[in-house]
């Protein structure tokens, strides 16, 4: 069994009522002898993936391995919160919900939520948009520096739709609207006959940055509806940027 593997088993060992280890206690519940794990709990210590017991014998997880865990708990944390405010939003407005995060250089979506009106748009979980050609990635981009998102398009855009930026002045137009607004539109983009509004969030623990959005049939939403549906998602961004989990 390789290093790495065995690595792994060795932190399996450790639960909250196991919080330290020493050698003969691994190597028992291992099933390997005491000088193999001796010499690997060492190189774990080493590493830093291993700290010395406080009471001077056996060893504990190191405490990077602890803010690591922790980061995965808030980040696990903060995508349900906006898998629940997508869901909010979703059921007060009878449209199809979305969470989305940029994967290289498109969105795809983490969560769906289907509203109660008969007739639903969207893209199914898994699709990948252009993240410069939907509302969802320009609402991410907006919260970008103009050079990062140069740099992250290489300064070109995907002209995935009629309706997409031309090229990457109206690109950074857009975005310069995006930030005054507080919000990205789009319609006839991701699908013919679509509308969505967009916002995106970051996480206050980690700073990891999602987009929240609303898609519906452009001839269900009414002048009225239209300044609902910006209103509840705005109101959204607010509680997750300022909540903690």
């Amino acid at each position: 069994m390789s290093t790495l593997k065995n690595s792994v088993h060795v932190l399996r060992c450790f639960t909250p009522s196991r919080p330290e280890l020493t050698v003969t206690e691994v190597a028992t519940w291992l099933g390997l002898p005491k000088s193999n794990v001796s010499r690997l709990l060492r190189a774990m210590h080493e590493a830093g993936m291993l700290d010395a017991a406080g009471r001077g014998r056996g060893y504990r997880l190191g405490e990077w391995l602890q803010d690591l865990g922790q980061m995965a708990t808030q980040t696990q944390t903060f995508h349900a919160r906006a898998s629940a405010a997508a869901r909010r939003v979703s059921e007060q407005m009878g449209h199809s919900g979305y969470v989305s995060v940029l994967v290289g250089t498109h969105m795809v979506g983490l969560a769906h939520h289907v509203g109660g009106n008969a007739q639903q748009v969207g893209v199914p979980l898994g699709g990948r948009l252009p993240v410069d050609a939907c509302a969802t990635g320009r609402a991410l981009l907006a919260t970008m520096g103009d050079g990062e998102v140069r740099q992250l398009l290489g300064g070109r855009v995907s002209l995935a739709a009629p309706q997409s930026p031309r090229d990457f002045d109206d690109l950074l137009a857009r975005l310069r609207q995006i930030r005054e607004q507080g919000f990205a539109e789009s319609q006839h983009e991701a699908l013919p006959g679509a509308g969505a509004f967009a916002v995106a969030v970051a996480d206050p623990q980690t700073g990891e940055r999602l987009s929240l959005c609303l898609t519906y049939p452009l001839q269900a939403l009414g002048p009225a509806d239209r300044k609902r549906a910006i209103e509840l998602l705005l109101q959204e961004r607010r509680n997750l940027m300022r909540s903690h989990p």
